[in-house]
């Protein structure tokens, strides 16, 4: 076999790869064993039909398909090897010319692989970014501590009271378009958060008011992207009746209140506890926040191409990252394509740029551990472990042993992190004056 190297462009290289006629032949006879036990020619019992009267009956072009992709693994390798170089991502391998193939002769096709782009790394010193500073107010303490109260409320049953919004209600419903009961539009003593915008856009305010056992119409306009077609856009009624109504009691803060909802003994100490965790989540927001804005500072700097084929990989990385997350909610990446009219082509035009920029960013900072010569020694890896298997509220020696596995993992992190930590100490910094912690989240 042949190999050689035509031009290395943009991160890609392309190859052209001669396959010898006796590996070619080889090819065939492993493509023939497959071929024959799946054809039939009347004479001859399945599987024993000879080669040379297969290629005769059907033509050698059966073959060629499945001895390219008996060929075509072993005839890559070698032109990696042959001419060193170390692919990134997929190849794109191209057989246009697989009708010109010709037992007896040697086949010519070409590859393109994406390799790490060859670039120059700037100086990525002075670059001016700005710095979130806030101070956790005793309103951002308080408005955890009613989150906390609605958590633990108690639901007390109404009976003569109106229902509120923020009520939870059980109603017998039924909709009607131009007088006409529609299919899906009827349920009985349906559960309803009033106030929790599950239902039709103004359905919810208008049951605010009633009483149990009363009846009502709601009128209502189905949104225009409503999900079904013939209601979208269409004026409705709805008549309802009230079955039940219970309300949300808060419990009073106090000392009582913080031993039962905390491991601690007095509301002044569950106070402490909830700033220090404000602060400690608004300091890993400022640290996502300064990491973000440092690398798109240096990726201004840098030209770095990125090849398409490595954009795809990342976009499979990132489809597999949100499966993961919705799995652990109990849904699939079906359901969710479903439920939002969407697939993975869209899901791929919408995050491209975002899976071009993780790409970019992680030749940067590889760029920058190679040429800073940025180490990590055993004993950063082992308490690094150490403090993730603290933090993670799991059995910590368990923990241990499965992030002793992926100590290679772990190490590369670790020198990711030196690197940004060398971008942020070289940097201008400007403190920027942040009035609550949720704009900092909102700016992350």
């Amino acid at each position: 076999m042949e190999a050689r190297l035509e031009k290395i462009e943009s991160g890609e290289a392309y190859i052209e790869i001669v396959v010898d006629v006796e590996r070619l032949e080889e090819g065939m006879q492993v493509a023939y064993r497959k071929v024959v036990k799946q054809v039939t020619i009347p004479g001859f019992r399945k599987g024993r039909v000879p080669r040379e009267l297969l290629e005769a009956h059907f033509g050698k072009e059966i073959l060629y398909q499945d001895a390219l992709e008996a060929i075509i693994p072993d005839a890559y390798e070698f032109a990696l090897a042959e001419l060193d170089i170390a692919p990134i991502a997929q190849p794109d391998f191209d057989f246009s010319n697989m009708e010109e193939m010709e037992a007896g002769q040697p086949f010519t096709f070409n590859a393109k692989v994406a390799v790490k782009p060859d670039f120059i790394l700037p100086d990525l010193t002075g670059l001016e970014i700005t710095s979130p500073v806030f101070k956790i107010k005793e309103e951002d303490v308080a408005k955890r501590l009613e989150d906390m109260q609605n958590r633990y409320s108690q639901l007390i049953e109404k009976t003569d009271e109106p229902a509120a919004l923020g009520d939870n209600v059980e109603i017998d419903f039924e909709g009607f378009v131009d007088g006409v009961a529609f299919p899906g539009g009827k349920g009985e003593n349906y559960p309803l958060e009033l106030g929790s915008g599950t239902f039709i856009p103004g359905f919810e305010d208008q049951v605010v008011g009633l009483k149990v056992g009363q009846e009502g119409e709601v009128k209502v306009t189905f949104p225009e992207t409503y999900h079904a077609e013939d209601l979208a856009g269409k004026d409705a009624i709805f008549k309802v009746k009230v079955n039940k109504i219970e309300t949300h009691q808060l419990r009073p803060l106090d000392d009582d209140f913080a031993q039962e909802v905390s491991s601690f003994d007095t509301l002044d100490e569950l106070k402490e506890d909830i700033h220090s965790s404000l602060n400690q989540m608004i300091e890993n927001q400022k640290k996502d926040f300064l990491r973000q804005q440092i690398l798109d500072k240096a990726l201004e700097r840098a030209d770095i191409p990125v090849p398409d084929s490595v954009v795809k990989a990342q976009l499979e990385v990132m489809l597999e990252q949100m499966a993961q997350r919705l799995r652990a909610q109990g849904l699939s990446l079906e359901m969710y394509f479903q439920y939002t009219q969407s697939n993975v082509e869209e899901f791929n035009k919408e995050m491209w740029p975002e899976a071009y920029r993780i790409a970019k960013v992680n030749f940067l900072l590889e760029k920058m551990i190679e040429g800073q010569g940025i180490t990590v020694s055993e004993e950063e890896i082992d308490q690094k472990i150490e403090e993730a298997s603290t933090g993670l509220g799991a059995d910590p020696e368990k923990v241990k042993e499965t992030l002793n596995s992926m100590r290679d993992s772990m190490a590369y992190g670790l020198k990711t992190d030196k690197a940004v930590a060398y971008l942020l100490d070289n940097a201008h910094i400007t403190e920027e004056d942040i009035t609550a912690p949720s704009e900092v989240e909102n700016n992350d």
